[in-house]
């Protein structure tokens, strides 16, 4: 059974609300790009009698509300679906083969029905096997720059290994290596690559990079790296769903015991690095009513950055809680600051 696509529930919310729903700092109409080409003004654009958006920038990306949010989040189409269903309470369904199946948002009002996702819209998926090969064959980190990276963001070099974190040096030399080992499509379609299907053309990570490797039970699931030159710092794969970073930190832990949510990788293994308990959460509108399980039977202390977006993180996460009966701890960190400035300034003071 072939159903046509009916998108129009989607398309009518709002885009401005679509982009401060995303962490979109909005003044107006404008706002500074997401891809972080802005230097002093914003670029980004929203035309409200379209609802579209558009950057005049670097970047000059554009689209409605579903591709705002495949951009932003770096996520497939179906994935983009699934972000719609929890943060706006749509319920989507998909027709195929005769059969249905519906996802499970927090509080459906509407329903939309669309076909199965394109191979286009499917495009990109975690590849585990490529993302082991590529951090197994990058150097451990011992370059100035990377190691003063560690350092000043109170990582000590017994958890960068035990995190696996690497070096990055010669994007160029990687991504022909990758090429020739996987093949232009598979590279492609890991979302490591720039390109098109059958012709990546150069890793996302176009400068040299620290790379972080996410993990669940010993398998790589995620990469994302930290640029040492341009913006945006942070690059993950495109359009993969960005996982939970230290996630099988949760099966070492007792119930009662207490484990943090961080904003960021560096933030958690900063913490780890102390000898506290942390999960990574790459933003809150990556993070999935579904996780809430996991941490039920755990002690959660939210920790957003000191600043506005910062504050929007805990507030939001704290809210997948809540709908589960749950409270959290936020603690508040100091204005301009993430995890990592404050272990770094109290070791420095010690």
């Amino acid at each position: 059974m072939n159903t046509k696509s009916d998108l129009s529930p989607l398309k009518q919310i709002p885009i401005i609300e679509v982009a401060k729903r995303l962490g979109i700092q909005v003044r107006g109409t404008k706002a500074m790009c997401f891809m972080g080409h802005d230097k002093a003004s914003p670029s980004l654009s929203f035309l409200k009698s379209r609802n579209t958006w558009r950057c005049f920038g670097a970047c000059g990306k554009r689209g409605d509300g579903i591709t705002l949010v495949m951009e932003k989040e770096g996520l497939d189409f179906k994935s983009a679906l699934e972000w719609f269903a929890r943060n706006f309470a749509v319920d989507v369904t998909r027709q195929y083969r005769g059969q249905s199946r519906r996802s499970r948002p927090l509080s459906p009002k509407k329903a939309v029905v669309v076909q199965t996702a394109t191979r286009d819209q499917q495009e990109f998926s975690a590849d585990p096997e490529l993302y082991e090969w590529l951090v197994s064959k990058c150097a451990s980190v011992s370059s100035p720059t990377g190691v003063n990276y560690l350092d000043t963001h109170a990582i000590s070099q017994e958890c960068a290994t035990r995190f696996n974190i690497r070096e990055l040096r010669d994007p160029a030399r990687a991504f022909r290596k990758l090429v020739e080992k996987w093949g232009g499509s598979r590279v492609y379609r890991s979302g490591v690559a720039w390109g098109t299907d059958g012709r990546p053309e150069r890793l996302v990570w176009k400068s040299p990079a620290l790379l972080f490797p996410f993990y669940e039970q010993g398998v790589a699931t995620y990469i994302q790296a930290r640029m040492f030159e341009g913006v945006p710092k942070f690059l993950n794969p495109r359009g993969v769903a960005k996982p939970m970073f230290n996630v099988d930190r949760l099966q070492k832990l007792k119930p009662g015991q207490l484990v943090h949510l961080c904003e960021g990788v560096p933030d958690t293994i900063a913490l780890e690095s102390h000898g506290l308990a942390a999960v990574g959460i790459l933003g809150a509108t990556s993070f999935r009513a579904d996780w809430v399980e996991r941490f039920l039977k755990f002690k959660v202390v939210v920790l957003g950055d000191g600043d506005a977006a910062g504050a929007k993180f805990a507030k939001d996460i704290s809210a997948f809680f809540l709908e589960r009966g749950k409270a959290v701890q936020c603690k508040p960190l100091p204005k301009g600051q993430d995890v990592a400035d404050v272990l770094a300034q109290a070791r420095r003071s010690k």
